[in-house]
């Protein structure tokens, strides 16, 4: 018997590099069933990064990232948190940090 493909929703993300005049923004499409590393990897395509530096969420008021060796830990893995965990509302903010010695900001709207 086969598998019961399971129902997921679809997010729109407006991404705005905070700080930035003019504005730069992305518009990203993620699954529900996404979790917070498919969500770093598609920001770091959307905006040219390498991955090469630490970065973290700040969403519903907790830190979520992937430690490393020698930097701060994080009590939830971001591979087993999922988008749909949050149950976002419309126009809920959460903020993503990468490169923590330049703080390079996105906000999500």
């Amino acid at each position: 018997m086969a598998d019961q493909e399971k129902s997921f929703q679809i997010y729109q993300f407006h991404v705005l590099l905070r700080c930035i005049n003019p504005p730069v923004w992305r518009r990203l499409l993620m699954r529900s069933d996404s979790n917070l590393v498919d969500v770093h990897y598609a920001l770091q395509i959307a905006f040219h990064k390498t991955d090469f530096h630490l970065h973290k969420f700040l969403i519903q008021g907790k830190d979520y990232g992937i430690g490393r060796a020698g930097c701060p830990g994080f009590s939830t893995s971001s591979s087993q948190t999922f988008l749909a965990d949050f149950h976002f509302r419309a126009r809920e903010r959460f903020l993503y940090e990468y490169d923590f010695r330049d703080l390079w900001q996105l906000g999500s709207i």
